[in-house]
């Protein structure tokens, strides 16, 4: 893809990270858990609610790669929480790229800000297609690697991203598969950016929303699991930061928009 600045691939380490407790999903889970972070709940609020009009009674719901298992406080149905790695909460261990579900036999599956983790992104919508019922859905939040990302990403040295990938081939390796905390930021844009490169790769499934979302919100959340020092603001300030969010990713996405959201269905 063609980026006229900061165009990468930039790959930092991990130790070269200026948020701290990068990994930490149980400290990030305890912290939340203990005192609401204003700014943080406004954001995941953002990133999960909008996912309850895909939700119903009687769907068996996955999340994989679940994090700090953070989504039940936001979705109105009971969602199954999966995870590569094992914590208290997570219900099952499921690696994303090769699930340990029958076929059709999920009605949703959630990722959040997990899938430009994966070694195999390609795989991860494979195993989707396998396991979704017809007309199940994939609902994704993620990252959107814009003009403003790639900066916030460099000063931060947090994540990497790189567009010499092809997120289409089934051999592709995108990321570190030995590396959980792997990242290649990039990779969302890629897959969505262009409906019909995605259709023909994964010929049943359909992109029914690709939508960008998050600016200002995200680096004032303090990070969901990595950390930096924020204020913590009024409800009234954040709620106006959001309606300014909405201007700035309308008049110019390609610039201020930092998450993507997407809806994927299985066609019948």
């Amino acid at each position: 893809m063609k980026k006229i600045f900061i165009k990468g691939p930039y790959i930092p380490l991990h130790e070269e990270n200026k948020m701290s407790s990068e990994g930490a999903v149980e400290e990030a889970r305890s912290l939340f858990m203990l005192k609401r972070f204003r700014n943080l709940d406004y954001l995941l609020r953002s990133r999960y609610e909008w996912m309850n009009k895909y939700l119903f009674s009687n769907n068996k719901i996955i999340e994989i790669g679940s994090g700090a298992g953070l989504s039940p406080l936001y979705l109105k149905e009971k969602v199954i929480l999966t995870d590569s790695t094992q914590n208290p909460w997570i219900e099952k261990n499921v690696d994303a790229t090769n699930m340990d579900f029958e076929d059709s036999s999920i009605d949703v599956i959630i990722a959040s800000h997990t899938i430009h983790h994966f070694y195999s992104p390609y795989k991860f919508f494979k195993e989707a297609e396998r396991v979704l019922k017809n007309n199940g859905v994939i609902l994704i939040q993620e990252i959107n690697t814009s003009l403003l990302m790639r900066f916030f990403l460099k000063v931060m040295h947090h994540e990497g991203w790189s567009y010499r990938v092809n997120v289409f081939d089934p051999n592709e390796i995108v990321n570190d598969k030995s590396d959980l905390w792997s990242a290649n930021c990039a990779v969302p844009e890629m897959l969505f950016n262009n409906k019909d490169a995605f259709e023909d790769a994964f010929p049943g499934l359909s992109v029914e929303l690709n939508e960008t979302c998050e600016c200002l919100i995200f680096p004032l959340s303090g990070g969901v699991i990595s950390k930096t020092k924020v204020i913590e603001l009024p409800s009234m300030i954040l709620s106006g930061i959001m309606v300014i969010d909405r201007i700035l990713i309308k008049i110019l996405p390609s610039v201020f928009a930092l998450g993507r959201r997407t809806v994927i269905r299985k066609k019948i």
